[in-house]
């Protein structure tokens, strides 16, 4: 078996992707979590400076849609990226929606919500000091409320945030009604990029009860989890 690292900060939508992606291969990894002011480091491990980043026998890459074609090139049994076209092309344009647009929601109910944000600083903080969560915590209230203004979402009252962000997840819950996979007939890169983002915010939101409540959403993140554990 190869030895496999994966450089991480555990709260991260898309370190939960590549965890994913990583169990749905069945390949035994370790982590190195980059929590507190250890964070600094992780900006020195590419020139993109970002997490994830995989260690896949002296080999390094850094992105998790990078890192999980570089796991088909390596192990192509389970593939994520699917060999049918049309499956390809709907999985890669929910990968992209997962990345671009869900993200965003993600973090506005994690970052601007006082008590999500709390839970979000245990899970960085983890092992580290309490200064340095005081640190993080002063860094988060300025960073992210600024990053989601120019995104436009924090621009919005917080009903209508919400109202836009249950009108995705009522249409994901629709379209599971009829199927059990978002891109073909497998579990895909797009079932694993858009769980990944749902699940962290379930772990940290009061909103993750009206979440499950939507019955056929709920059904596939049970299958998403079953077959490819983020946590």
């Amino acid at each position: 078996m190869p030895q496999i690292v994966l450089h991480q900060w555990e709260m991260s939508p898309f370190c939960n992707k590549t965890r994913r992606c990583l169990r749905y291969k069945g390949l035994a990894f370790s982590a190195v979590d980059y929590n507190g002011l250890l964070a600094r480091k992780a900006a020195s491990l590419t020139p993109v400076g970002k997490l994830p980043v995989l260690d896949y026998d002296g080999e390094r890459v850094g992105d998790s849609s990078r890192i999980a074609e570089f796991l088909d090139r390596k192990h192509p049994a389970k593939l994520l990226y699917p060999k049918d076209p049309q499956a390809l092309a709907s999985a890669r344009l929910w990968e992209d929606w997962a990345g671009a647009s869900l993200y965003f929601h993600e973090i506005y109910f994690r970052m601007l919500d006082p008590v999500s944000l709390e839970r979000g600083l245990d899970l960085i903080c983890k092992g580290r000091p309490q200064w340095e969560r005081m640190v993080l915590k002063a860094v988060f209230k300025r960073r992210y409320p600024k990053k989601l203004k120019q995104q436009g979402l924090a621009r919005l009252p917080r009903a209508e945030v919400e109202r836009q962000f249950f009108t995705l997840l009522t249409d994901l819950d629709t379209l599971f009604k009829q199927r059990q996979w978002l891109a073909g007939d497998a579990l895909s890169i797009a079932d694993l990029s858009v769980v990944a983002q749902i699940d962290e915010l379930v772990r940290t939101s009061d909103l993750a009860p009206r979440v499950l409540a939507l019955k056929s959403l709920e059904a596939w993140y049970g299958r998403c989890n079953q077959e490819a554990p983020g946590r």
